[in-house]
């Protein structure tokens, strides 16, 4: 980072100062309303699920996103008590606009009906309130209410909750780890005011994109946490730093100049490598994915503009206290003996690593992936309660119907022969398969519309909703079912209802992520290439990120699979390894980053390879290891939530980043450093320093003091 530039922040430094602080309002002020432009639609564009979903809407005025489900639990349920609830549904729906029954039905003492809007997701969803004042009012009595947009609903403030009881684990750790590293002081409070500027202004940006792009629910949940550990680490380094340059600089200024040329380069090179992962993430076709990836680009680029301007600035308030810091409790001397021990035995300490790596990735073979998990949602949430009234009345496959639509392409279409002959074998069919409760045919609305062009058939599954034998059914529907119906050329077949959009949001993330990945990791591999002038580092720190990616998978997996976080079935989330990659990729290539450019910096000076090892290890092992945990606290704010997929993902990229610290920073980069010798240090095109005196390559003399 250049002086002129550090020099001029310091100079302005009030009025940076005050337009971080306006962001952060502004953020945390629009942080509010920023929950009803957010949605968690798994739409995907472009796949049959889509097709048949736009015809349901059009052509049957059944549009799934937008259509809420009332639910009435009865012992006797006849004719009459029938026609009265839906005559009770129709008073209640005289206030709210655009609502409509499409359908209703009694089985198995549970009469519900499908209530339609023309509104999106988020339209609908802001709609439940109101629904539910109509329901209390005017609807037939313990009506409850559930569908897509009440889940939306419901889902949002249960998230708010459980980030605020984050944002407190979070921040006590923080300060927990803060307090031990840089003592009670006016040093305690950088990292928590550039953290509170950092995230503030990604809400505002994030408020401003949620206007015009479809952005996941989940999204202020992981810009805050997320943003939280980012900023509170670099501000650590930082001022970890500065303590050390403040010894020897000349003025205050110098030392906040000196801190910025070294610690603050490779502060911005980290967030960089951080945003390069997550801007892979871009690439997805699926908006819920795709907004993840966005958001938290989003704040990694405001984590890399805090530390090019916020950051000065506080330096330079704090720097001439600086001197008086008191060093880590966790001395250099014992990450010096664990380097030194590590080298002595670098063959065996590699080895051995590597297999205890390999032993806590295994569980990854067991991975099962499932669109989304409503049977791990909160059972406080009203429309859950509803889900699970009738579930357990009719099966869990009810409030996810599969609907197989019919589009003939002429008027009267459905009356041919051979499309009534073709729908009635293709319902016989489903009946008899084994995962289906209930199909459904007829001949007449609501199963035939458009003048007759359109027709549906639908199935009602045993199990739920994303389950492995639901994915299974959509699979047998679409390659056997309806082939073996024997539909007339011509006939546009496609299968829709929320278990086919499940399964084509599966298949739709997963074919782009190789290219994902690939991105991710060029992009990464460049930024750390180019920074350190050594594509062999470059390849070591990806080679390492990848392995703290796969126990953290393993772990999640593991946690799943037995059943001690969220229950999920034994599966996991869809988009959670996805994003995992994504994020960890950068974060564990971030940690790496710092000792590799410390032990440049060293190696630079006097050309002993193991000597750089150990005294990168002594200079940086304790502040990285508490900015590491201090990452982990507030991915432990995930973990602790109520909703299946953050708890996922905060549990594998905590487990991630401490597999970092133990284990991949600790051992196996500096054993892996030591084998590769001068060769890996050495500048790329460039000469190295000269071997110390005495060496060639092991310990010798010629060991330069370390600064």
């Amino acid at each position: 980072m250049s002086e002129g530039w550090v020099r001029a922040v310091v100079r302005a430094r009030a009025a940076v100062l005050l337009l971080w602080a306006a962001a952060a309002i502004l953020g945390f002020l629009g942080a509010g309303s920023l929950s009803s432009r957010l949605s968690t639609s798994l739409d995907v564009p472009g796949t049959p699920s889509a097709a048949a979903d736009a015809t349901l809407a059009r052509a049957f005025h059944e549009n799934v996103d937008g259509s809420f489900t009332v639910v009435v639990a009865r012992r006797r349920l006849g004719p009459a008590r029938e026609r009265a609830l839906r005559d009770e549904l129709v008073a209640a729906l005289r206030g709210v606009g655009h609502a409509r029954i499409v359908e209703s039905r009694a089985v198995g003492g549970v009469w519900y009906a499908v209530v339609s809007t023309p509104l999106d997701l988020t339209g609908a969803a802001d709609l439940t309130g109101t629904l539910r004042r109509h329901l209390a009012g005017d609807g037939p009595a313990g009506a409850l209410l559930t569908g897509p947009p009440a889940l939306q609903s419901d889902l949002g403030p249960v998230l708010r909750a459980d980030l605020d009881r984050g944002l407190v684990v979070a921040l006590v750790a923080a300060l927990v780890l803060l307090g031990l590293t840089l003592g009670v002081g006016a040093a305690l409070v950088v990292p928590f005011a550039v953290a509170l500027a950092t995230v503030g202004a990604s809400l505002a940006v994030l408020e401003l994109l949620a206007r015009h792009l479809t952005i996941s629910l989940y999204a202020p949940n992981l810009v805050e946490l997320v943003g939280l550990g980012l900023a509170v680490d670099y501000a650590l380094l930082l001022v970890h730093r500065l303590r050390e340059e403040a010894r020897g600089a000349a003025d205050p200024t110098a030392a906040v100049v000196a801190t910025m040329a070294s610690a603050g380069r490779t502060v911005v090179l980290s967030g960089l490598v951080v945003a390069a992962g997550l801007a892979a993430l871009l690439l997805e076709p699926v908006d819920f994915v795709r907004s993840l990836g966005i958001a938290g680009l989003v704040v990694a680029l405001a984590a890399v503009a805090s530390a090019l301007s916020l950051a000065p600035a506080v330096l330079s308030l704090l720097a001439p206290r600086a001197r008086a810091g008191r060093a880590s409790p966790v001395t250099g001397d014992a990450w010096g003996r664990l380097a030194r021990a590590v080298l002595a035995r670098r063959r065996r300490a590699l080895a051995g690593s590597l297999v205890v790596l390999l032993a806590l990735a295994s569980p990854l073979v067991a991975l099962r992936l499932t669109p989304l998990t409503l049977a791990s949602l909160p059972r406080s949430m009203a429309s859950v309660r509803a889900l699970e009234l009738v579930g357990a009345r009719l099966g869990p496959g009810v409030a996810t119907p599969l609907t197989v639509v019919v589009d003939t392409h002429r008027v009267g279409g459905d009356a041919a022969p051979g499309e009534a002959a073709a729908r009635m074998r293709l319902a016989s069919a489903l009946s008899r398969d084994p995962e289906v409760e209930l199909a459904a045919v007829g001949s007449a609305a609501p199963f035939v519309a458009g003048s007759g062009r359109y027709a549906q058939v639908d199935a009602v599954a045993r199990d739920a909703f994303g389950s492995p034998a639901a994915q299974a059914l959509v699979a047998r529907v679409r390659e056997v079912l309806v082939p073996a119906a024997r539909f007339p050329a011509g006939t546009t077949v496609e299968v829709g209802g929320a278990s086919a959009q499940g399964v084509d949001f599966l298949a739709r993330v997963y074919a782009a992520a190789p290219l994902v990945a690939a991105v991710a990791l060029v992009l990464t591999s460049l930024l750390v290439g180019l920074a350190l002038s050594s594509w062999l580092l470059a390849l070591l720190s990806g080679a390492l990120a990848l392995v703290s990616q796969a126990v953290a998978l393993g772990a999640t997996v593991a946690v799943v699979r037995l059943g001690l976080g969220a229950p999920a079935g034994g599966q996991v989330e869809g988009w959670v390894p996805v994003f995992l990659f994504a994020l960890l990729l950068g974060l564990s290539t971030d940690y790496q980053v710092f000792i590799l450019a410390r032990a440049r910096e060293a190696f630079d000076r006097h050309g002993d390879v193991e000597l750089a090892i150990e005294e990168a290890l002594a200079r940086t092992g304790a502040v990285v290891s508490a900015a590491a945990l201090v990452m982990v606290g507030a991915l432990c704010g995930l973990a602790i939530g109520r909703v299946a997929g953050l708890d996922e993902l905060g549990l594998g990229l905590a487990a991630g980043v401490l597999v970092d610290v133990a284990v991949a920073r600790g051992v196996v980069l500096p054993s892996a450093l030591g084998l590769l010798g001068r060769r890996a240090l050495v500048r790329a095109h460039a000469p190295g320093p000269p071997r110390a005196p005495g060496k060639e390559g092991g310990r010798g003399a010629g060991r330069a003091p370390a600064t």
